[in-house]
């Protein structure tokens, strides 16, 4: 039985992309808008982490800036456009085309909490860069809890004051 029958007419580009749309679908519960882009595109992009944020590179080369539309939502940055294809009214015989145009979608899920109101972006020399900046760990102060019964035994004891609790130290010694 052959088993690549069906694979044998795709793109591997299309193949890939429908294996991060499976991905997606399992981690996200749900289709993102990039593969409902008819004859989208993926632009090549980096993301790495610094100290203090999130950086996504994007290669964009003839982009028009107006054209770029970045968004932030929960835990997803997506960044989409139109590369356009001028060719004005000359007829071209291409010999090898290897740029993309028309729509393009690229998306990157954030690995941790990021503060949407101080995202950054440049596009600059045809690379988009996207800083992402990290939430700042909370710091956590530690406190004691006095821990009491709600019917204590002695009578005499105020109810809105809790008991304290008596226990047994390992060497056998009570202490309050």
């Amino acid at each position: 039985m052959d088993r690549t029958r069906g694979l044998r007419n795709r793109k591997p580009e299309q193949i890939q992309s429908e294996m991060e749309d499976l991905f997606r679908t399992l981690f996200n519960g749900q289709r993102t808008l990039h593969h409902r882009v008819t004859g989208g595109w993926r632009p090549h992009a980096e993301v790495y982490e610094t100290r203090d944020a999130l950086v996504v590179r994007v290669e964009l080369a003839g982009i028009d800036e107006a054209a770029l539309d970045i968004s932030v939502e929960d835990r997803l940055l997506q960044i989409r456009g139109v590369r356009r294809h001028d060719v004005g009214d000359e007829r071209r015989v291409y010999h090898q085309l290897g740029i993309a145009y028309g729509p393009f979608s690229a998306e990157v899920f954030l690995p941790f909490a990021i503060e949407p109101e101080r995202v950054e972006a440049v596009y600059e020399g045809g690379m988009l860069e996207v800083t992402l900046p990290k939430v700042p760990p909370r710091r956590v102060v530690p406190r004691t809890v006095r821990v009491g019964s709600a019917h204590g035994a002695d009578a005499d004891v105020d109810e809105a004051t809790p008991a304290p609790v008596t226990a047994k130290a390992a060497s056998g010694e009570e202490r309050a």
